[in-house]
């Protein structure tokens, strides 16, 4: 077409954050089937999850924490461990331990043989001192506004040619741009992998578990998973609970199961408003 660029979708595979993006947009049309704001939670989650499954975050009780100091090398997710580190470099540095004795005196209220009782309870290193972690529910909010997660979807996707620009000129108002995915297929194949899987039986890889949470997080599954029975929808749920669910001690499943709960009550705080 003249006047346009064309870039021939590569084969590479999407990641996670990918999917949710190509399946909230109609692929005819080019609109989003979402609102913005459940949109930006969604991929604010997204990015956050392919950092925690890769091994360069971690989440335990709503703080997030660095785990390497090395940068990953995706366009998508570079940006966001950048300015997490560079939060770190604001605070201030952390006073030494002080030195707290690990068993007190004996107060008289509490009776001269109170410590062979146990009491008061010894002091631990741990409670002396704790690594500072950031605050999920804070990066969640700052990566869904201003688009700041969808614009780094958007130059990843950009790149292996799975979506293009239009722009629109409309009088009065200048020229306005937006983003469309670049076929129907690309913006269907997520839901209906996840579709597929549902009604033969099979069982999600660890990405498509996570997408499919976001989706009823999001409430993108009226539209994107609108061809499941009530029954299948059980299923789909069942699945999702016993893909995020740790047999032994809790690790990477345990904290996406926590992202996908904070991602639901970030949306649906935002409905409330």
């Amino acid at each position: 077409m003249r006047g346009r660029d064309i870039v021939m979708p590569s084969a590479e595979p999407t990641r996670l954050t990918d999917d949710l993006w190509l399946a909230a947009h109609d692929g005819v049309k080019g609109s989003c089937l979402i609102g913005s704001r459940p949109l930006g939670v969604g991929l604010a989650a997204g990015l956050l999850a392919e950092l925690v499954h890769g091994r360069f975050l971690e989440l335990r009780e709503g703080e997030l924490f660095r785990s390497t100091g090395e940068l990953p090398e995706d366009p998508a997710l570079r940006p966001v461990l950048v300015k997490i580190e560079a939060e770190e470099r604001t605070w201030l540095p952390s006073a030494p331990p002080a030195s707290v004795r690990t068993t007190a005196r004996a107060h008289e209220e509490w009776g001269p043989r109170a410590s062979e009782r146990g009491w008061p309870p010894p002091v631990t290193e741990e409670n002396r001192h704790r690594l500072r972690g950031h605050q999920l529910s804070v990066w969640m909010a700052y990566l869904a506004y201003e688009q700041r997660a969808e614009t780094r979807v958007l130059d990843r996707l950009s790149r292996i040619g799975l979506v293009r620009r239009e722009e629109h000129r409309r009088l009065f108002r200048g020229t306005t741009a937006r983003y469309v995915p670049c076929d129907s297929f690309a913006s269907g194949t997520p839901a209906n992998t996840i579709t597929n899987a549902v009604q033969t039986g099979r069982t999600l890889p660890w990405p498509k578990v996570f997408l499919a949470g976001l989706f009823l997080a999001t409430g993108l599954h009226h539209h994107a998973l609108a061809t499941l029975s009530p029954y299948e929808r059980s299923l789909l749920t069942q699945q999702i609970q016993a893909g995020l669910s740790d047999a032994g001690k809790p690790g990477i499943k345990a904290m996406l199961r926590e992202l996908l709960r904070a991602a639901d009550a970030a949306v649906g705080e935002a409905a409330m408003r």
